[in-house]
């Protein structure tokens, strides 16, 4: 499906917005919540190949791939990764203004009112959904329908107030200063031009 130049800006500006969130690894990384994680969380995971790291750590390749799965890497890919996984920047935005876009058309088919939402709203939904998931963003029930509703002050606090926003720290408060006052805040505008 081919996107209209509004889709590509919005995604340019989710994308902007969740390589600052998400950050960027170019090696494969084992899952935070993985016993290998936890065991060497002092190790460069993701900034250099993770069979060099593992040779040093004396952890077989069976081993690493069972106890630190699911690998990911990019911005957050975890489809088809191994610890052998390495994935080029350019290579990874462009997966990720694919996957920003498909998040995009889901939540156009699942929110009735999603196509109505403004700009900002889209930009806010979409990092959520990225980072929490489908269901997980569909479980602000009462924050979607304040969105729905418009009530971005209310939406807002509910989103302050959810074990997410603890999680995320700065990334929720942002988001959701973002909702309140429907407005991008210089620093973080994507370049208007796609």
């Amino acid at each position: 499906m081919i996107a209209t130049n509004k889709e590509l800006q919005l995604a340019k500006q989710v994308v902007s917005d969740l390589d600052r969130h998400e950050g960027f690894r170019e090696f494969a990384y084992p899952d935070p919540l993985s016993k290998l994680y936890k065991k060497y969380a002092n190790e460069k995971w993701g900034y250099k190949p993770a069979r060099d790291i593992l040779s040093k750590l004396d952890v077989s390749y069976e081993d690493a791939d069972n106890l630190g799965a699911p690998w990911t890497v990019g911005y957050g890919f975890t489809h088809g990764v191994n610890p052998d996984t390495r994935i080029p920047r350019q290579f990874a935005k462009r997966k990720l203004e694919e996957l920003v876009l498909a998040v995009h058309r889901d939540l156009f088919m699942t929110l009735t009112w999603y196509k109505d939402a403004t700009y900002v709203t889209k930009t806010i939904l979409i990092n959520m959904y990225y980072n929490l998931g489908r269901a997980g963003l569909l479980g602000f029930r009462n924050t979607l329908r304040y969105i729905s509703e418009r009530n971005y002050k209310q939406a807002a606090a509910n989103m302050l107030k959810s074990a997410w926003a603890k999680q995320v720290g700065q990334r929720a408060r942002e988001l959701a200063r973002r909702l309140e006052t429907q407005e991008i805040p210089d620093p973080y505008k994507a370049p208007d031009k796609i």
